[in-house]
């Protein structure tokens, strides 16, 4: 089994990179070869509108044709088994440079009025893990839930079985006191020892088996 895993953060060794590198210690347990991706490192484009991937009888079918950095790392995605998206949440939503990359990788997959079943290459087994600063009850409030469970379902239509874990109220700043952050659990956030809690790491790390031995 082969798992990717891909970061839509441009922290680099923030809770989403973090989330992501655990869910690969997981999948490492049990055997699975692994690949870590964060799209910041990469220059593409976003989804032009080409539709060259709906092509009837071209080689285009079901292949996005834009030549850039992400053309080679989809080709290696339809060599996985196994797909992890992780992105923080800005504004309700996933992240730009999140968004970008799943409309290139759903996109060349989606079969117009069909059953979903598309010119994907294989059923593949996907997550999301999604982190943000938000408590549980503004997570819901506020609607991130509906969104997420949404694009989680999107996932789970157009590649295969879709799983979401989020990471919520985290920690965003090393030091509070140099930011202007006026919400009330600044001194909580300020003195937390872990950044993230073994239990959430642990869900993570589970993540990972799960996928690779289900």
């Amino acid at each position: 089994m082969k798992l990717i895993a891909l970061c839509g953060s441009a922290r680099k060794h923030g809770n989403t990179s973090k989330m992501l590198h655990q869910v690969i210690e997981g999948a490492k347990s049990v055997g699975a070869e692994t690949e870590f991706i964060n799209l910041f490192d990469l220059t593409y484009k976003d989804c032009i509108g080409c539709c060259s991937c709906k092509l009837k009888n071209s080689k285009s079918y079901g292949h996005c044709v834009v030549d850039d950095e992400l053309k080679p790392l989809l080709g290696r995605i339809e060599e996985s088994d196994v797909i992890v998206l992780g992105s923080p949440i800005y504004y309700g939503n996933l992240s730009g440079q999140m968004r970008s990359f799943t409309d290139r990788l759903l996109f060349q997959y989606l079969d117009y009025g069909g059953t979903s079943t598309g010119p994907k290459p294989k059923n593949f087994k996907t997550a999301l893990i999604a982190t943000m600063n938000v408590s549980d009850e503004i997570y819901v409030e506020r609607g991130f839930e509906d969104t997420l469970t949404s694009f989680a379902g999107i996932m789970g239509r157009t590649l295969g079985s879709c799983e979401l874990l989020t990471l919520t109220n985290t920690v965003q700043f090393d030091d509070y006191s140099k930011y202007v952050y006026l919400m009330p659990d600044k001194e909580e956030k300020s003195n937390r020892v872990e950044k993230i809690s073994a239990e959430d790491l642990q869900k993570a790390f589970d993540l990972g088996v799960r996928l690779v031995k289900a």
